[in-house]
């Protein structure tokens, strides 16, 4: 279980009953403010706890959801433009509009692990979004994936989705055309 310090001092009580317990080792630090009382974790999972507004996003997310056999590299995270900037060497970070940071964000059990994680909704619209940002190989091959999974979309959430995005419907005319 990973935690911070505020939730380890609801447990604990106190910092000096934390010491304790870190002593005993019932409790490990493993970077600022985080701590676990059990086995190291994953570093997807360390930086999604110590990022609480951050969001697996592209890459990552095309590999958790099985829409690419490609393993990252590095950690793909999505954060609102303003927010909090991520200053980490394993960490590609993108910028979501104001806004839109929270839409189509679900927890999910990926891989053995807890993860924050764009709906596959959502992610069609950040691929779109991003596509000149990404390698023609690697587009092509994730619009494949959605193209075989159309049925199970559900376009209605993404036109949901897309009222808070600026460009709407040329992101949506995209999506019509590649996908669905």
């Amino acid at each position: 279980m990973l935690a911070t310090t505020a939730e380890c001092l609801a447990k604990y009580g106190s910092f000096y009953r934390m010491a304790q317990a870190i002593r005993r080792g019932e409790l490990r630090k493993l970077a600022h403010g985080i701590y676990s009382d059990g086995k190291r974790p994953r570093d997807v999972e360390l930086l999604l706890k110590k990022y609480p507004s951050a969001v697996i996003t592209m890459l990552s997310a095309y590999y958790y959801h099985g829409l690419t056999d490609h393993v990252p590299d590095k950690i793909h995270l999505a954060v609102e433009r303003d927010g909090t900037k991520i200053r980490d060497a394993n960490v590609v970070e993108y910028f979501v509009p104001k806004g839109t940071g929270r839409i189509g964000v679900v927890n999910a059990e990926l891989h053995g692990m807890a993860l924050r994680i764009f709906d596959k909704e959502r992610l069609l619209i950040e691929t779109v979004r991003m596509r000149t940002k990404m390698s023609l190989e690697l587009y092509h091959e994730v619009i494949g994936s959605y193209r075989k999974e159309a049925g199970s979309l559900y376009p209605a959430k993404m036109e949901d989705y897309l009222d808070a995005f600026p460009k709407r419907n040329v992101l949506f005319d995209a999506i019509k055309k590649e996908v669905l």
